[in-house]
């Protein structure tokens, strides 16, 4: 089909953008400056008469709910950075909506089925309240971020948090020590969670007699690490974790 220009449209999973432009070098769709890797991409003749090339958008932060339509129900959005704002042409048949105009910035729905959205739940942390006033990232159990702004309110819900709808709206929830939702009762939606931190650090590796082996503790840059080069060194590798 013919995009329009400024039209952002999903191909295999992941997000583009139609743009009045020529240089096939310069399109997503393009491997060798020649060959196209989608079939009629409609980058020449066109009813416009407009030549176009393809951008791939690229992710910007980290998802986030959303309550698009008003009602009890969220979605998850995840902004993208665009490469034209002025000719965005979309029909609202996907959910994305603008959210920094200075930044082209737009957040598009995140198509969830039933297993990743399980595996988004496991891999958040159960509410600690220590770690939480340490400063350790908070969220509700559908991934909304949470901001506790009150640790000591008096009742039976001391911890007051504001949390997200949007990128430009919260609202307050009151909970528990342990995280509860006020209303109570069976796990909810809006409990709050610990939202792990990716972590990276460099470690060395050794070789002694065919044993591998590893640092003790990962260093904060890779220079560090090998400063501490020993007996049987053979590399330094960087490594993530979650925390």
């Amino acid at each position: 089909m013919e995009r329009k220009v400024g039209e952002i449209f999903e191909y295999n999973g992941e997000w583009y953008q139609c743009m009045e432009g020529t240089g096939c070098y310069r399109c997503a769709f393009n491997y060798d400056g020649n060959t196209c890797i989608v079939d009629n991409p409609y980058c020449t003749c066109r009813s416009d008469k407009k030549n176009v090339i393809f951008k791939k958008l690229e992710k910007d932060g980290v998802p986030f709910s959303c309550n698009y339509y008003g009602d009890n129900r969220l979605i998850m959005m995840q902004e993208y950075k665009l490469y034209n704002l002025d000719d965005v042409a979309n029909e609202d048949k996907i959910p994305m909506y603008i959210t920094d105009y200075k930044h082209k910035r737009i957040a598009i729905e995140i198509k969830q089925n039933k297993e990743n959205m399980e595996e988004k739940k496991l891999n958040l942390r159960p509410f600690d309240l220590e770690a939480a006033k340490a400063g350790k990232p908070v969220c509700t159990r559908d991934g909304r971020r949470a901001r506790i702004i009150c640790w000591d309110k008096k009742g039976n819900y001391p911890i007051v948090a504001l949390i997200q709808d949007n990128e430009n709206s919260e609202h307050i929830e009151y909970y528990t020590e342990n995280g509860i939702f006020s209303n109570g009762g069976n796990e909810k939606n809006r409990d709050l969670m610990m939202l792990p931190q990716k972590k990276e650090g460099w470690v060395n590796v050794y070789n002694s007699l065919g044993v591998i082996t590893f640092s003790h503790n990962p260093f904060d840059t890779k220079e560090e690490a090998m400063k501490d080069k020993g007996k049987y060194y053979v590399d330094t590798v960087k490594i993530e974790w979650e925390e």
